[in-house]
């Protein structure tokens, strides 16, 4: 079983459930977590459960816990003997951890650095380029540098 991570508030993370060799395979799968929305959504491959979940939108920074319940209700027998009956069992209670990462700074960041510091350089050029041109014209014509 896996969760994945971490993310920010309001991402997706993907959500794996799968049963162990010679465990009852599920028949219904529940997550539940305070950061995770209600709208988590898994579905049945045969060999897994796979889906995902939205860390909402207020969650705060830091690491939760994700509870997943394994339902076997009708499930095909385990035992031998049984194995053209269905059967029930008691629901399996599992838990991992979810870290959810702080959002973005809304100050200055690398990007935002980026996004000032290119164009500055790009003025800086021209400007170093436009006083390299006005001295190079006025050797051509002899006045003083």
């Amino acid at each position: 079983m896996s969760v994945g991570g971490p993310a920010r508030p309001g991402q997706l993370v993907d959500v794996t459930v799968k049963e162990r060799p010679g465990n009852p395979h599920p028949t219904e799968v529940e997550v539940s977590s305070r950061a995770l929305t209600d709208d988590t959504t898994l579905g049945d491959t045969g060999q897994a459960w796979v889906g995902a979940g939205r860390i909402k939108e207020n969650a705060e920074p830091g690491t939760y816990e994700v509870k997943f319940t394994l339902r076997h209700k009708d499930a095909n027998c385990m035992a031998e003997a049984d194995r053209d009956y269905v059967c029930d069992y008691p629901p399996i209670v599992l838990r991992r951890q979810l870290k959810v990462a702080a959002p973005p700074s809304e100050g200055l960041s690398f990007g935002s650095g980026l996004a000032i510091g290119v164009p500055s350089g790009a003025a800086a050029t021209v400007a170093a380029g436009a006083v390299w041109l006005r001295r190079k014209r006025r050797r051509a014509v002899g006045e003083p540098v």
